[in-house]
């Protein structure tokens, strides 16, 4: 947001908020659902392709879960709940 004309006023600048956010979330899910596609390819190779079971399936389970934090943290991020930052909603 630093390119910004100098001459918005609050509603228009709400508005730049808005679209901007709704590109994140765009993008974001762009993220996720290739993240998951990955995984869940990954997954099916390791049950039906990979002879020894327990190690490829417990090094995958790891894997995905470090996915599942890192893509959590990152949404979480990007879309904070509305009322995060108000003292007495949870915190």
């Amino acid at each position: 947001m630093k390119n910004l004309p100098p001459d918005l006023n609050d509603r228009q600048l709400r508005a730049y908020k808005v679209i901007h956010t709704i590109n994140m979330g765009w993008t974001a899910l762009i993220v996720v659902l290739s993240l998951f596609a990955i995984g869940f390819l990954s997954f099916l190779y390791s049950i039906f392709w990979v002879g020894g079971q327990g190690t490829s399936k417990t090094i995958l389970g790891g894997i995905d879960g470090l996915l599942g934090w890192c893509v959590k943290a990152i949404i979480n991020y990007l879309f904070p709940a509305p009322n995060a930052g108000q003292p007495g909603q949870g915190e």
